[in-house]
């Protein structure tokens, strides 16, 4: 048989904390001793005996219960006070005071609904002991008493006010740095998205170029010398200018001191370019970048490896942002960079449609590729649709029913002239 243990609820309550309790205990023999030897000695007042000595402790111990039943421990020191006073018991200007503790801490730690009701214990209670009349009232003590307990209570509340406007405001900070801390977060994973897309855009269309060219330039090494020496002159100015877009792509990143050398702390970064993301959108155009304007000579390197390409223009064509112009210039570099890859014996089509509010870049190749895209595209693919997306536009890239592939990219581009 398996022994099944049930916790019980203690029948103690919750235990006042220590500090409390060492305030109650130092307190208590204090005020004991001035009961006892100090103010009974006063006229009137009735010598104090066993029962002053329990009133007084049991007023002075409630103390150690201030945070665990600051109501329970208010009521139950002001009754002690209260019975001691009718028994004509001198309760010194000690108890009092412990009185208006209680009842600050009270008003500090509990809602106005608990906090209200303990006033109205202390005041009633003073109340009663007024109406007892013990010797040496007078009018000043009356005032004196009700005025005291009545700021203490203040207090308490102001004090809970200023601690719940204090927690408020860091709560407040404490958004608002998250908030700063999702943000940065966010320009940071955007920027490395960016630094990925100009690194692939880059380096796939130079070592695309590079391999056909390689490759044409093994096959007529021994039969068209001429032909394989243009393959490397072919060969040597596209990674020169991959490495020349390369270095425009690292001074950005590295370019944010004022005197160009780097982040104001020495370390190289892309503080740069989160700058220019926030600032001027979703490209970064602190470093010359290119624009449409340079299709007719990245036509003419991919023309260079064999590939037959032709394009042209429609419509006006006109000034876009620095941003935009990139980003057409890319993806139709990236198009291209496809049919050289997967195409390479095809034709293919360039078509610049320059509209009022946008421009249309289709991308357009016969060759024998697959009919549709992928389940599982690239880079390429992907980040084509990115670069359109962050404009608003739209990208489609399918096969085409009579064979081939094409791209079609639409993106909104207001013109800046």
């Amino acid at each position: 048989m398996r022994a099944t243990i049930t916790a019980r609820p203690s029948p103690v309550g919750p235990r006042p904390p220590w500090p409390d309790l060492a305030v109650a205990l130092v307190l208590t023999p204090l005020v004991v001793w001035a009961v006892l030897h100090v103010s009974w000695r006063e006229t009137g007042f009735t010598a104090p005996d066993t029962a002053a000595v329990a009133l007084t402790v049991t007023a002075t111990m409630a103390v150690g219960w201030r945070r665990v039943a600051p109501l329970a421990a208010l009521t139950v020191c002001t009754a002690a006070v209260v019975v001691a006073t009718v028994l004509r018991y001198d309760i010194t200007d000690a108890l009092p005071f412990v009185v208006c503790g209680l009842l600050l801490s009270l008003a500090d730690s509990r809602d106005l609904p608990v906090a209200l009701p303990g006033l109205g214990v202390a005041l009633g209670g003073f109340g009663i002991v007024v109406a007892s009349r013990p010797p040496g009232l007078d009018r000043s003590n009356v005032g004196w008493t009700f005025g005291l307990l009545t700021v203490f209570w203040v207090a308490g509340r102001l004090v809970r006010s200023r601690r719940g406007s204090l927690v408020a405001r860091a709560a407040a900070a404490e958004e608002r740095a998250g908030f700063e801390a999702g943000r940065a977060a966010l320009v940071v994973s955007q920027e490395r998205l960016r630094i990925a897309r100009e690194l692939h855009d880059i380096l796939s269309h130079t070592v695309s170029v590079i391999a056909v060219q390689a490759t044409v330039g093994e096959h007529l090494a021994s039969t068209d010398p001429g032909a394989a020496q243009r393959s490397l002159g072919v060969i040597g100015t596209s990674a020169r200018e991959a490495l020349d877009e390369l270095r425009q792509l690292l001074s950005v990143l590295r370019d944010d001191g004022p005197d160009g050398g780097g982040p104001p702390d020495g370390t190289p970064g892309t503080a740069a370019g989160i700058d220019a993301v926030t600032r001027d959108g979703p490209e970064v155009t602190s470093a010359p970048a290119h624009t449409l304007a340079d299709i007719e000579p990245l036509v003419a390197r991919v023309r260079a490896t064999g590939l037959v390409v032709r394009w042209r223009t429609e419509g006006t064509a006109r000034s876009l942002s620095p941003a935009a112009e990139a980003c057409g210039y890319r993806i139709i570099q990236e198009a291209l960079t496809n049919v050289l890859r997967h195409a390479a014996d095809a034709t293919a089509d360039v078509v610049i449609t320059y509209q009022p509010d946008a421009v249309e870049l289709v991308v357009t190749d016969d060759g024998p590729g697959p009919s549709t895209v992928p389940p599982h595209p690239g880079h390429g693919l992907t980040g084509m649709r990115e670069r359109a997306a962050l404009f608003g536009g739209t990208l489609v890239a399918a096969g085409r029913p009579a064979g081939g592939f094409q791209v079609r990219a639409h993106i909104p581009a207001p013109s800046t002239e």
